[in-house]
């Protein structure tokens, strides 16, 4: 029998319909093999059509919604590869007063928290006075004037309108507390009653406590007091900063939270209200029961996804604590700290080999199956994890592992080369350089600063580098979600307010579509999850933004300002501006 004619057989093939195409676009794909078009089809959750305005118009039926994105710039949605989501719901949805350090905005902000919470509810958090000293967009001149005798609240500044509503808050670097009079009455704190152990109550000259605590057991003694937040407090707080999610066009994010907020995602993914997908971290100690639960690499579906853990080596530049090599610059007796689970060190072999505790737990978790991810600042710490990850390999073996070395802040030198042929996950983000670049210099010096936020040398060196935002901070410093940021800081290596005027160690910048790379396919790629998302590819999920400007064509300078008009998530419109 011989064979229809092309002719014949184009008659009954017709184009899948579209539920939503976008036409009249710039669409930077983040596809090597097709790197630009001018529209896109997708039909249910999964891109269909990738090509010309000419090619789309097969695709497109009488219930197929158009979007016309006016010669707009259409990417992938945002991958924000870390991202602390119940921490970020508290600082979102409660109280920030990181850059307060008078009384107008003080009690304005304390205000505005009241009057949205529920009665009865507790105000915590605060961290006030982190940029006094150190100005936000600092590029460090002011570091040897850092102030020692910060702001101080008095509780006459707001007891008047949270009479039934308490408040317990901390300054930046957690020596001073604030609470007012309804938390001060509760705990006990009062005139006639001595200061409990460990807490030193400030007082006027008839002992009435003016709010002003401070003292080693401030923390653990209103930890005892204050009740936990309540299931639909939590669930409210993670609405509200899903919303900011898809303001800014982030569709996925790895996630650093307890338990209970896991239950979370999965309760809104059970009510259709979750609108990022979710990459789920548990802890390097509970290794073994994901195990036990068959949890390891690829574990989950399309919206959550689990398998990884994470753990700590050092501490964080805000306080001095990152691990180096050779002591701080500042302080000649300060190396920094190794974080707990470090220790116990344990015997191999005899007791001729020691090894961290981490390291013991890292290469049973690695194998069986599970994602490792640790965070490093200093060049210590990350110097002992580029060691460590030799030793992953000389004992597990050669895999496809992607070691997640989380923050990569500052490495030496020698150390860039090691990362060549290894398949580490940089897992950086870069709005640290932006913000960190005040207080580097003065602390680790010139010549180490060179080795810190070094984005260009990493991914020349091999490493997958792949960028977030590490929401919502640490507590002497406050990251934005906005990838927008992320990407300025990368491509300008600038303050917010445009400092230093050539960028700070400027050959450590990167390009701009380097920088979408990275916030998008590469971060798939650390979670495994590079063949389902991450590019505008025919087949993957259409998770997809339309921004105001074209991020390849203005300005590196205008980044920062440039918005997300629309978010698409799973196919669907979620956040039109």
């Amino acid at each position: 029998m011989k064979p229809f004619p092309v002719l014949i057989l184009s008659i009954f093939i017709q184009a899948q319909p579209a539920d939503l195409v976008i036409k009249n676009a710039r669409i930077w794909t983040v596809d090597k093999h097709n790197p630009t078009a001018q529209a896109v089809a997708v039909d249910h959750n999964k891109i269909i059509y990738v090509g010309t305005e000419e090619g789309v118009n097969s695709f497109i039926s009488a219930d197929t919604e158009i979007i016309d994105a006016n010669g707009k710039l259409v990417l992938p949605g945002f991958n924000d590869n870390h991202v602390h989501f119940e921490s970020t719901c508290r600082i979102i949805t409660g109280l920030n007063l990181m850059d307060v350090h008078t009384e107008k905005p003080f009690v304005s902000r304390l205000r505005d928290v009241h009057e949205r919470f529920a009665p009865g509810v507790w105000i915590t958090g605060g961290l006030w006075s982190a940029y006094e000293a150190w100005g936000s967009g600092s590029i460090g001149e002011e570091g040897r004037r850092a102030k020692k005798d910060f702001f101080k609240p008095h509780r006459k500044m707001v007891d008047s309108f949270t009479r039934d509503r308490p408040i317990f808050i901390q300054r930046f670097d957690r020596k001073v507390f604030f609470a007012n009079g309804k938390a001060l009455e509760i705990a006990g704190i009062t005139k006639d009653f001595p200061d409990p152990p460990g807490v030193q109550v400030e007082r006027d000259r008839r002992g009435n406590p003016s709010g002003i605590l401070s003292g080693s057991e401030v923390q653990k003694y209103f930890s005892n007091i204050i009740p936990p937040r309540s299931w639909k407090q939590r669930v409210w707080e993670s609405e509200a900063v899903l919303k900011r999610c898809t303001s800014v066009g982030v569709t996925s994010l790895s996630d650093m939270s307890d338990t209970r907020q896991r239950e979370i995602f999965y309760h809104l993914r059970n009510e259709g209200k979750l609108t990022a997908r979710i990459h789920s971290r548990g802890y390097l100690d509970q290794w073994q029961k994901m195990d036990e639960l068959g949890l390891k690499i690829g574990s989950g579906d399309e919206l959550i996804r689990t398998g990884t853990v994470k753990a700590w080596i050092d501490g964080i530049m805000g306080n001095s604590t990152a691990r180096f090599y050779k002591p701080y610059s500042h302080d000649a007796n300060e190396f920094g700290i190794w974080r707990k689970i470090m220790f116990p060190w344990r015997s191999q072999n005899g007791g001729r080999n020691l090894q961290s505790n981490l390291e013991y737990l890292a290469l049973q978790a690695d194998s069986a199956g599970i994602q490792l991810s640790v965070h490093a600042i200093g060049d210590a710490g990350n110097g002992y994890l580029l060691d460590m990850m030799d030793r992953l390999i000389e004992k597990n073996g050669v895999k496809d592992r992607r070691f997640r070395l989380v923050h990569a802040q500052v490495i030496r030198p020698e150390d860039f080369k090691r990362f060549n042929g290894k398949n580490i996950i940089a897992e950086v983000q870069p709005y640290h350089c932006t913000d960190d670049m005040r207080w580097m210099e003065e602390r680790i010096g010139y010549e180490r600063s060179k080795g810190a936020y070094a984005f260009r040398t990493l991914w020349d060196n091999g490493a997958i580098v792949c960028f977030g935002s590490d929401s919502p901070g640490t507590n002497a410093s406050r990251y934005p979600l906005n990838p927008m940021l992320g990407i300025y800081a990368a491509v300008t290596r600038q303050t917010l307010t445009g400092e230093p005027e050539n960028g700070w160690f400027p050959n450590e910048r990167i390009t701009v579509e380097e920088a979408i790379q990275a916030y998008t396919l590469n971060s798939a790629y650390a979670s495994f999850e590079e063949n389902t998302k991450g590019s505008i590819t025919v087949g993957k999920l259409a998770d997809i933004v339309i921004l105001s400007d074209n991020l390849l064509e203005i300005e590196p300078t205008k980044i920062k300002d440039v918005k997300v008009m629309t978010t698409i998530f799973d196919g669907k419109i979620i956040y039109q501006r």
